[in-house]
């Protein structure tokens, strides 16, 4: 099996694996409860960065059953670099880094113009 073949072979493998386990997290997210006294409104359910192929001609990314680039936006949100471990993100001019399967930053959902809380 040549090189690139293999490559690709991973790759299905990374997004296939990321888009059962998007679809597991979102079944569990479903669920509706009733708000207790003092409860906050919980922040949208997206951000999370499910997968990271890494190679140097072209990194790829994998987030809601997306495979995505540097450049490419999501949710107004601009990929800016994609490293091995983590990967660079831009909205509003405010830049932060995520990793794999970590909890989304909330400058996902932040508006423009919204003050910093």
């Amino acid at each position: 099996m040549d090189k690139n073949t293999l490559k690709w072979l991973l790759l299905a493998m990374i997004v296939v694996c990321g888009m059962l386990g998007y679809k597991v997290a979102m079944k569990g997210s479903s669920k509706k409860t009733e708000p207790k006294e003092g409860y906050e409104k919980p922040q949208p359910k997206y951000g999370v960065v499910t997968a990271i192929l890494y190679c140097d001609d072209e990194p790829l990314m994998l987030m809601e059953d997306q495979v995505l680039h540097e450049g490419d936006t999501i949710h107004d949100v601009k990929i800016v670099k994609i490293n091995s471990d983590k990967v660079e993100f831009e909205k509003h001019g405010k830049r932060w880094k995520q990793g794999v399967q970590e909890v989304a930053k909330p400058e996902w959902w932040k508006r423009k113009g919204k003050a910093d809380s």
